[in-house]
């Protein structure tokens, strides 16, 4: 059965929602957000209540979350170096 065009757009907002919550994810990892910020956005992203929003946040840790993306945003010239070590990134 064919596919609605509202469930292709709703299936296209979710993907969407998902990529903007990962991205979150990586800036809070790197740093560049702190707990509170990171999860005021992604309850804003997602809907989550903000303590749930919190938990996931501070669930993650250097140790425990890698490659969170699934691809890597890194320049070509770094990915070579990573090549064949444990740390290769997906492109």
């Amino acid at each position: 059965m064919a596919k609605t065009y509202l469930e292709l757009q709703a299936k296209e907002v979710a993907k969407e929602m998902v990529d903007a919550m990962v991205e979150t994810m990586v800036d809070k990892k790197r740093q560049l957000r702190t707990i509170d910020s990171g999860a005021q956005v992604i309850s804003k992203q997602t809907g989550l209540d903000l303590d749930v929003s919190k938990a996931l946040l501070k669930s993650m840790n250097g140790n425990n979350v890698t490659q969170i993306r699934g691809y890597s945003k890194e320049p070509e010239h770094l990915r070579k170096s990573k090549i064949g070590k444990s740390n290769e990134p997906k492109k």
